[in-house]
């Protein structure tokens, strides 16, 4: 069976132009706080979404239905996508080279890793993730999105109450990408990429 890799859906020049940007504009800063920028970026447009999602709520009936059933699929696609370009950028800002395979596998691994320490408390071993395989990884990535995904649902049933409903689903879909991307900015804070030469993850 085939995975849908996220990661193929972000433009990686877009990536490297938005922080050759950010890093010009804030040259006093340094990377993390660089990475604090980029985390509360990325979790305004997951905020974004959670209210855009929620909306339809606000009509009784149909749009009840629609809020409730759709709004999974579409708050997992874009906190996926948003939250890869978010990895992806702490990556550019700490002095990956984005063409470079090993950047990609290791931006791969942190989602997973980030993700998965945020749904079970621990994240996922790097010697694991290398053994498993790419198609094997992008299984378990889309296994912990939808796990998130359904998360997100319980936390937000209240999006069906107008107003307060999508208040309430923009708050948690902020809180879950500002969390994710902490985890995320403190791997890239405190390891060295060459650690990841050799890996054999492939995305």
């Amino acid at each position: 069976m085939f995975y849908i890799n996220p990661f193929d859906y972000v433009n990686k020049n877009d990536v490297r132009k938005r922080v050759l940007k950010i890093k010009k504009k804030n040259q006093e800063l340094n990377n993390r706080q660089l990475c604090e920028m980029v985390i509360k970026n990325k979790s305004r447009w997951c905020a974004a979404s959670g209210a855009v999602t929620a909306l339809p709520g606000a009509f009784p009936g149909l749009g009840t239905v629609v809020a409730v059933l759709g709004g999974t699929a579409l708050d997992i696609t874009a906190l996926s996508y948003f939250m890869s370009e978010m990895i992806l950028e702490m990556s550019a800002i700490y002095g990956r080279d984005l063409n470079i395979p090993a950047a990609s596998r290791e931006a791969l691994w942190v989602f997973v890793s980030a993700v998965s320490s945020d749904l079970a408390g621990k994240g996922l071993a790097r010697a694991a993730a290398a053994r498993m395989g790419r198609q094997a990884v992008l299984k378990l990535l889309q296994e912990l999105l939808l796990s998130l995904g359904i998360r997100v649902s319980q936390r937000s049933l209240l999006k069906i109450i107008p107003v307060l409903g999508t208040v309430i689903s923009s708050a948690v879909n902020y809180y879950i990408c500002k969390k994710i991307g902490a985890i995320a900015a403190d791997y890239y804070e405190k390891s060295s990429f060459s650690e990841w030469q050799g890996t054999t993850i492939d995305i």
